[in-house]
């Protein structure tokens, strides 16, 4: 049910919670089923590890046998890659799709500031062979619903720096009093729509053109003059559209490096706060899983104590409790990976318009890899406490 419903949510502030809360719902779907999915998950692995000489045979008993017991194992690093891979990835699909609607959507040839003045914006204007000079001011608003991101621009020349992906409307209404918004934000042309700039100035405008490039663009576009009318700095970026003219002449009149159009779809990495609550979740997450993988093999005393007893040397021992220890991070890996994959498409699918999320190879290795990492030291720290009495004495231990 919340998968389907995210698929079709297009503002941030409603896929924001809902993402994470549809990715823990498919994981506790996964932790109530997981005696069942137990059995059927852990067999692949304990099929692999039995051909293993020395202790891949009893690895692999041991997986067959101890398929429910080792379920609540697999369900807190289920839950840790699925939550990693989904918080993480959800910021990249958002940042990719933005990106690549910034790249289509930018049509001027140079990028002048930020910092720029406007009387160094008109002297640009003037640089012969340059057609147009759109400059960009960015800020937020604040609806009774939501905050917005909003572009002010100059209006004149506008269609030769940048193309919104207009859909309804028209951009050359665009001046004192309207603005136009992105798609997925409720809004139509003639809509008359009241925010807070970014002073707190109430304000009201008529909706003119809704656009589809608004990952990259902004949720709204406002007149140039409004918004730095109300913002601390009025100091834009400046969208040059002057084929053939020399960064030179651009940089004299400005004041101001000058860089190629590829600067103009620059994005940040989504802030401190986003990264300190993807902190803070994936370390619950992570002491859960350590504590409930420490906890299991502890309570395993008087089995490892026996197989000292029937033969094993320690490094056998141990070795077997990494054989199992890595099949169950594989289960979980594949477990996690399916829970973030549907969440992430759903997300995609109602932000970006498409079903194919961004993830970073390096980033989703990263994860995996910590995880296992995190899960064969909470296993063999607690392992080599239990080997270390001697064999008969581990007998004596309570499980």
């Amino acid at each position: 049910m919340r998968t389907g419903v995210l698929a079709w949510v297009r503002t941030d502030a409603a896929a924001g919670p809902l993402t994470p809360l549809t990715a823990l719902a498919w994981t506790t779907a996964v932790t109530l089923l997981g005696p069942v999915l137990a059995r059927v998950v852990l067999g692949p692995p304990a099929l692999a590890l039995a051909p293993l000489p020395g202790t891949g045979g009893l690895a692999s008993l041991n997986l067959r046998a101890g398929a429910r017991r080792l379920a609540p194992v697999v369900a807190p690093l289920t839950l840790m890659i699925a939550l990693s891979s989904t918080l993480l990835f959800a910021g990249t699909t958002l940042t990719g799709a933005g990106e690549r609607q910034a790249r289509e959507g930018t049509l001027a040839t140079h990028v002048i500031g930020p910092g720029v003045p406007a009387r160094a914006a008109e002297a640009v204007r003037r640089v012969p062979g340059v057609r147009a000079a759109t400059e960009v001011l960015h800020t937020r608003v604040r609806a009774i619903n939501s905050p917005y991101s909003v572009q002010g621009v100059t209006a004149e020349g506008l269609e030769a720096t940048m193309d919104l992906g207009v859909t309804s409307g028209s951009l050359a209404e665009l001046g004192n009093g309207t603005m136009a918004a992105r798609e997925g934000v409720g809004m139509k042309v003639g809509d008359r729509v009241s925010f807070s700039m970014a002073d707190g100035t109430p304000v009201t405008l008529r909706v003119v053109a809704v656009y589809r490039r608004g990952l990259g663009f902004g949720d709204l576009t406002l007149p140039h003059a409004l918004v730095a009318a109300h913002v601390d700095a009025p100091l834009s970026t400046v969208l040059v559209a002057a084929p053939g003219v020399p960064r030179d002449a651009l940089a004299a009149a400005a004041g101001a490096p000058v860089r190629d159009r590829a600067a103009a779809v620059e994005r940040g990495d989504g802030g401190a706060v986003n990264r300190l609550a993807l902190g803070l979740i994936v370390a619950f997450a992570a002491i859960t899983m350590v504590n409930t993988l420490a906890m299991a093999v502890a309570g395993r005393s008087r089995e490892l104590a026996l197989l000292r007893l029937v033969g094993a040397t320690r490094r056998q021992v141990l070795r077997m409790v990494r054989l199992e220890t890595l099949a169950v991070v594989l289960v979980a890996a594949v477990l996690g990976t399916l829970v973030a994959l549907v969440t992430l498409v759903a997300y995609s699918s109602g932000m970006t318009g498409t079903a194919t999320p961004h993830v970073p190879v390096l980033g989703y290795l990263g994860i995996v890899g910590g995880a296992g990492l995190l899960a064969l030291l909470a296993a063999a720290l607690p392992a080599r406490a239990a080997l270390r009495p001697a064999p008969v004495e581990g007998l004596g231990v309570r499980e």
